[in-house]
């Protein structure tokens, strides 16, 4: 009986991950589909899987200065602000991991409790500040934003790495004369690589996708790609073309990260798993 089981038992498994894999590919699948096919094919129900790929909504996107300068702002804030959390993660996570800070479980607790505030609940305030020291439409304006909103994740994540790291790597490295900088930056950063990379993904993945802050805080001036897709719906019609192909397009960096960083990625997820 046993081997028959495990063979229902492997079947039923792979029933369920074929299942989940389909389930997760169909929107990719038909976006795919949609973005290769031109407005009036778009709207025919239900979506054609045969027939004539076309590029016209790719040409037409990427020959639009609004749709590249929305591109171009998403590149330039997603990557300095996730470079920003991984940083402040970083170092105020392995100051509450290694060192004894008055409240420090309090402040732990705080950063969890934070990921729970829905962003609509804080960003209308924050427009009012904002718009008391000029920062609306503004790219440091949406960095600082972005960055203080995403820092209690990045610590998060790499408190639990750090965490993981056995303490005597840290007292070895003094033993021989180094200091804080030192066994931070080449003991302890290179060990926590991978938690950094979990780190940098998730982080990248939650900034680029960013609406409501782009939404309200950021003007004409700053507009970025999630802005730009919601802008194909209007009052008149529904560009389906022009929103499968611009949300494809958007796909592609998130993708390019995960691959490269598909092997840190696993490992720095599991790495607080095991504590010393």
């Amino acid at each position: 009986m046993r081997p028959l089981t495990r063979t229902l038992s492997g079947v039923g498994n792979a029933v369920v991950a074929v299942v989940l894999a389909v389930s997760c590919l169909f929107p990719v699948a038909w976006l795919l589909a949609i973005s290769f096919q031109s407005n009036s094919s778009a709207y025919h129900t239900p979506t054609r899987w045969i027939f004539r790929p076309r590029l016209d909504n790719y040409t037409q996107l990427f020959t639009d200065p609004s749709f590249r300068a929305s591109l171009i702002n998403s590149v330039e804030l997603t990557v300095i602000a996730t470079a920003l959390c991984v940083l402040f993660g970083a170092m105020s996570a392995y100051a509450l991991s290694r060192y004894r800070v008055r409240g420090g479980i309090q402040i732990t607790f705080v950063f969890a409790i934070s990921r729970l505030v829905p962003s609509f609940a804080i960003v209308i305030p924050t427009f009012y500040i904002y718009r008391e020291l000029n920062l609306l439409d503004t790219m440091l304006g949406l960095v600082l934003a972005l960055t203080a909103f995403q820092v209690p994740l990045s610590t998060l994540i790499m408190h639990r790495i750090f965490n993981a790291i056995p303490r005597s790597l840290d007292e070895a490295a003094r033993v021989d004369g180094a200091g804080f900088l030192r066994v931070f930056g080449q003991v302890i950063i290179p060990i926590a690589r991978p938690g950094l990379a979990a780190s940098a993904v998730v982080t990248f993945i939650l900034i680029w996708n960013e609406f409501l802050f782009i939404l309200v805080l950021a003007g004409n001036n700053l507009v970025t790609l999630p802005v730009t897709i919601a802008s194909f719906q209007t009052d008149k019609q529904i560009l389906w073309g022009a929103i499968a192909a611009s949300s494809v397009i958007s796909l592609v960096p998130i993708a390019l990260v995960i691959a490269f960083a598909q092997r840190h990625l696993l490992s720095g997820l599991g790495l607080g798993a095991v504590r010393e």
